[in-house]
């Protein structure tokens, strides 16, 4: 089980793992053996003793666990405290802080862009440069993601170019660009700027 579960989960987690083993007196008597084929499906197989029993409730919540694990929150996405510093420079209209969104969309559109031509030609420290810029301004915005994997594609495109270095440079721009989208989302209903 990844910490990152458990460190979500402390009370079903410990539940399950605290949870003695069945006494012997516990055990189910022995049944007959049935064909697979010929059991119903409503029949859940009988737990080896001493394995801890997950009821349907604790199987529910683990799923709802592993699913918030996948899907970013919105402060994985936003640092929410910059981003009210910026709601705050605004008169209550949301202009200014619509005009910075609609211009932070435009910029990381055309460096993705620029990101793409350069992968072709296989120029690592314009990919570095690109992503030292993405960087800042998605740092400037408080899209925090966004910002990290710019930073890790800055420090990884540095050096020469090596097909394990592409390989990882690859993978790390079709995050970003996963990230970007949420955070997009994420910035045009806050900041109510037209798609």
């Amino acid at each position: 089980m990844s910490p990152a579960l458990r460190a979500r989960s402390p009370n079903v987690i410990d539940e399950i793992v605290k949870r003695p083993p069945p006494s012997p007196s516990d055990k189910a008597p022995p049944q007959k053996k049935l064909d697979i084929k010929s059991r119903p499906v409503s029949e859940e197989p009988t737990p080896k003793a001493g394995s801890p029993v997950i009821t349907p409730k604790e199987k529910s919540d683990l799923k709802e666990v592993e699913k918030k694990d996948s899907e970013p929150s919105k402060g994985d996405v936003i640092d929410e405290e910059v981003f009210n510093q910026i709601l705050e420079l605004d008169d209550g209209d949301r202009s200014f802080v619509s005009a910075m969104v609609t211009e932070y969309l435009g910029q990381v559109e055309d460096t993705f862009n620029e990101m793409d031509q350069a992968m072709e030609t296989k120029d690592l420290k314009q990919i570095s440069q690109l992503g030292h810029f993405l960087k800042g301004s998605s740092a400037a915005l408080g899209v925090r993601r966004v910002s990290a994997t710019c930073e890790k594609i800055q420090n990884m495109s540095k050096g020469t170019p090596t097909d394990k270095t592409l390989e990882e440079v690859t993978s790390l721009l079709k995050r970003v660009k996963e990230e970007y989208g949420a955070a997009k989302r994420w910035l045009l209903l806050e900041a109510q700027c037209p798609p």
